[in-house]
């Protein structure tokens, strides 16, 4: 019997490299079906698999891509490269087992921390807004600098300026760019690379920035952790053994540049109307820091509707260890596999309408969950996704009680054009102009 062949997508061309990832695969879906082996160069070949049929054999065989697909590439491996591997070695196994203790604490009063920053953060966000006397202000910064408010106190204390911590988290992710991006070859050493000699030293200046400004007042994840240590280790040491939780953390709970912020408040300033009624929601809340994301359904379906355009993971990508079989077909070694929640978001066969934002759209369950996965799939996703739609639902909430938003008219169109790097950025400025609801809101705000 003949195996089956894999219909083939021919990217090599320069035309279809200056298209980017996201027109191709969307092209190459259209016109060959679920699953196309995309050509990129003779050297590299991407096997797509889209549509829920796909999603359901990726979470069916979680140990086959597991065991079978080395992840060197992977996200996940990627992050275990950047962070090191110290706690992990066996003769490291009491320190380990001391860190357990200090993890312990961390996660009794992790939701404590991360409400404290999470209120400061959004509280200066909208102090920020009321600041551009209406006039509109690039959402880019202003969104980057709430992510990292958000969250970097709880891990680090004010180890770095803002602005630093902002920067240094932007190498990171050239880091993760330059991983998913590469041939093999290339990515074989990826100490070597410069890409993670940065995004490494900046997670090392941000530890030792930290440690430096201990005290026995400190309440941070790094202070607990610290305290876990061996007090005969050299400050190197101490980084090495501090930079894997710390860095897996501020790698799994960032809002990353503050991009899932951003999208949403973009489209709510093309949505004249749906403003006002969130604003009529929020009335009612309670607490608009401190109330359940359930009390405020449509700023919660707002912000799902966001990241269903705008998947924090719009590929999820592993390479091939060996040949294997992948839903029926046999898949060479060094082939990059692309899921992808991107295409999935965007399939008429899940979604009415599927390029349109509706902010209502999520006040029913998809009724297919395979459809929807912005942050992809994994042991972690549910606790990561209910912690940063939270953040999210909060930062809206403060926004949408004071103020109505617009785009601004000179704005231009291809700026709003997602551009895929590892996450999806504005192609340029996002100018969006905070006008107060009322007086009152005005002076209420800026009476903070």
């Amino acid at each position: 019997m003949t195996e089956p062949q894999i219909p083939v997508f021919d990217a090599s061309s320069e035309f279809h490299q200056n298209l980017g990832l996201l027109k191709v695969a969307e092209t190459a879906m259209r016109k060959l079906g679920d699953v196309v082996m995309i050509r990129a160069s003779e050297s590299r070949q991407m096997l797509l698999l889209t549509g829920t049929e796909s999603i359901r054999y990726w979470k069916n065989h979680q140990g086959q891509f597991q065991t079978e697909l080395g992840d060197i590439a992977s996200n996940a491996g990627t992050t275990r490269i950047l962070i090191g591997d110290a706690l992990e070695r066996p003769e490291n196994a009491a320190i380990w087992d001391a860190s357990r203790s200090g993890l312990a604490e961390v996660n009794a009063r992790w939701d404590d921390w991360a409400h404290r920053s999470l209120t400061t953060a959004t509280r200066a966000l909208v102090r920020d807004l009321a600041l551009t006397a209406e006039a509109p202000v690039d959402l880019r910064p202003i969104c980057s600098l709430w992510a990292v408010r958000a969250l970097c106190p709880t891990l680090f204390g004010d180890a770095l300026p803002d602005q630093d911590m902002v920067d240094g988290l932007m190498q990171i992710e050239q880091f993760y760019f330059a991983m998913s991006t590469k041939d093999a070859e290339e990515i074989a050493h990826p100490e070597r690379l410069a890409e993670f000699q940065q995004a490494r030293g900046f997670l090392d200046r941000a530890v030792r920035a930290g440690l430096t400004q201990l005290n026995d007042e400190t309440s941070t994840v790094l202070a607990t952790m610290n305290k876990c240590l061996p007090e005969t280790l050299s400050e190197e040491q101490r980084i090495d053994f501090l930079r894997p939780t710390l860095g897996r953390l501020l790698l799994e709970k960032l809002n990353i540049d503050g991009l899932g912020l951003l999208w949403t408040l973009c489209h709510l300033a093309q949505s004249p109307d749906l403003v006002p009624e969130m604003a009529r929601e929020v009335d009612g809340c309670t607490d608009l820091y401190d109330a359940p994301d359930t009390e405020t359904p449509l700023c919660y379906s707002v912000i799902q509707e966001a990241q269903r355009l705008y998947p924090e993971l719009p590929f999820i990508y592993r390479i091939t260890s060996k040949e294997m079989e992948v839903q029926g077909y046999n898949v060479p070694p060094r082939t990059t596999i692309l899921f992808a929640p991107w295409l999935v978001h965007r399939d008429g066969r899940y979604w009415d309408t599927p390029n349109r934002f509706d902010g209502h759209r999520f006040l029913t369950p998809p009724e297919d969950r395979n459809s929807y996965l912005p942050f992809g799939i994994g042991p972690r996703v549910r606790s990561r996704s209910r912690f940063l739609q939270h953040q999210l639902s909060v930062a809206v909430r403060a926004v949408v009680a004071e103020f109505d938003l617009q785009l601004a008219p000179d704005c231009k169109r291809g700026n709003l054009r997602p551009i895929l790097r590892s996450t999806l950025a504005p192609r340029g400025a996002v100018p969006v102009a905070f006008r107060y609801r009322t007086a009152a809101t005005e002076a209420a705000t800026l009476a903070l």
